[in-house]
């Protein structure tokens, strides 16, 4: 089994109120990334709370999604990879990490790094966006003890830079799929792209 693993514990600083609860076509930003979770093939959806837990634990649950609070979210978005990763049942072979702020991820881009898993074999396998590589990313259980030791506020990334040759990649380009909401206008420019045609993921 393939879980998703889905970050949604951060303290929204510079959007300055609870950006995971927004609204983006009808739906809210953490809304929209578990519908997409549950959606691709992955079969269990895990939400890691910290900053306003329970509203929006709430609105995890509501949405199909089990949940759990990383206690260490204020020391940065590596505390709760490890405490998310530590957390999955002995039946997963691997996650797919999520942004709860990606509001445009899709099933078809989870399955795409599942697909590059197996097909590879690779244990690690990132999202490419033109020059730059960053989330979703792929962690396979051979790499969960490292996994559950990361700190800071790098997510997954240091896996990655340590172990460039157990790498596979899966080319996203650089459209609204790689976007994440980290201010006001950040919202402003996901609602309008919503309101132009692109829809949440089916639920």
């Amino acid at each position: 089994m393939i879980a998703a693993l889905v970050l949604a514990a951060g303290r929204a600083v510079r959007m300055g109120s609870p950006k995971l609860l927004a609204r983006v076509g009808g739906h809210t930003l953490l809304e929209r990334v578990i519908a997409a979770a549950r959606a691709s093939r992955c079969g269990d959806v895990l939400v890691v709370l910290g900053a306003g837990a329970d509203e929006t634990g709430k609105v995890a649950g509501e949405a199909g999604a089990r949940t759990m609070l990383n206690p260490r979210y204020v020391e940065g978005m590596g505390t709760s990879v490890a405490a998310g990763v530590a957390a999955l049942p002995a039946s997963c072979e691997a996650v797919v990490v999520l942004l709860g702020d990606q509001p445009f991820v899709t099933p078809a881009i989870i399955d795409a790094l599942i697909d590059a898993h197996r097909s590879t074999g690779q244990p690690l396998v990132a999202s490419r966006y033109g020059t730059v590589r960053g989330a979703p990313t792929l962690i396979a259980r051979s790499m969960f003890d490292e996994a559950k030791c990361l700190s800071g506020d790098t997510g997954g990334r240091p896996l990655l830079q340590r172990h460039p040759d157990l790498v596979a990649e899966v080319d996203l380009g650089v459209g609204a799929a790689v976007w994440d909401v980290d201010t006001p206008e950040d919202l402003e420019r996901a609602q309008q792209m919503s309101a132009g045609g692109i829809p949440p993921a089916d639920r």
